[in-house]
């Protein structure tokens, strides 16, 4: 069965006909017919992450990729070609733009996957090697989905920039934290807006950052939440503890959550 879990490499070994079938399906997989690049791509990029990728909604690359290797299909699933959840900028935030230019460390892998050499390695020893307050600003030839859960898990927010289709930049931060008895900016009498991005986190850590984030949330301020889709449980989390919310969707796969504590 292939699922949304599926790896590309996996998808590939099982199927191997359908690597001219994703070359042509959409222009973002034609890098796979590089066996250089296939080999450090897909390992670890899976079904869902290619679909994000590309901007095409998951069910319907499912779908089309069951059809084509002639394996069952769901009931239901694979429907019509929709748009799928494109990436949209997001403001920079706000631990970011007080970064100094002295904590960011730059790592640019893109001649390594240009070479079909693994990166991985060089990735984690750089976040293994990050101060406190650093920032890694990761420079690759696609956005590195696979990525975000792995260096989520610990304790990394991201920020992505897009340069070119083939041209991205991933800021790997740690959201700061207030110190005990430090002040926050609300009862300073001040009143300010942050943003917190939960794209490409695998649930339930995107409950965990906002519900965390929301702990140091005063009165008069405001965190926008940056998420793929509504997060239907968490409202009534946000209701039980006395958080205001609104929720618009500017396109489909973008939805923005603004929460502020209630009067």
């Amino acid at each position: 069965m292939i699922t949304r879990d599926t790896t590309i490499a996996r998808l590939l070994e099982e199927h191997p006909q359908l690597l001219e079938f994703l070359a042509s399906y959409h222009a973002h997989f034609e890098k796979l017919r590089n066996r250089l690049l296939r080999r450090v791509m897909a390992p670890r990029v899976t079904v869902a992450d290619a679909a994000r990728i590309a901007g095409i909604a998951e069910d319907e690359l499912l779908g089309a990729l069951r059809r084509a290797a002639g394996v069952p299909q769901p009931a239901g699933c694979g429907g019509d070609a929709r748009p799928g959840p494109a990436w949209a900028p997001t403001p920079r935030p706000t631990a970011l733009g007080a970064l100094p230019a002295t904590e960011r460390v730059d790592l640019d892998v893109r001649d390594d996957i240009r070479r079909g050499e693994e990166p991985f390695v060089r990735i984690m020893a750089a976040v293994k090697a990050l101060g406190a307050g650093q920032a890694l600003v990761l420079r690759a030839p696609f956005e590195p989905v696979p990525l975000y859960e792995v260096l989520g898990k610990r304790g990394l927010a991201h920020w992505t920039e897009r340069h070119a289709s083939d041209d991205w930049s991933v800021w790997f931060y740690r959201e700061p934290t207030a110190p005990a008895g430090a002040v926050s900016p609300a009862a300073a009498g001040r009143s300010g807006s942050t943003t917190l991005d939960v794209r490409g986190l695998e649930a339930p850590l995107p409950m965990q950052r906002v519900l965390e984030r929301l702990e140091d949330l005063g009165a008069g301020e405001t965190l926008e939440v940056i998420h793929s889709r509504r997060p239907l449980f968490l409202y009534p989390q946000l209701d039980d503890r006395g958080f205001a919310h609104e929720t618009d969707e500017p396109e489909p796969g973008l939805v923005r959550i603004r929460i502020r504590r209630s009067a």
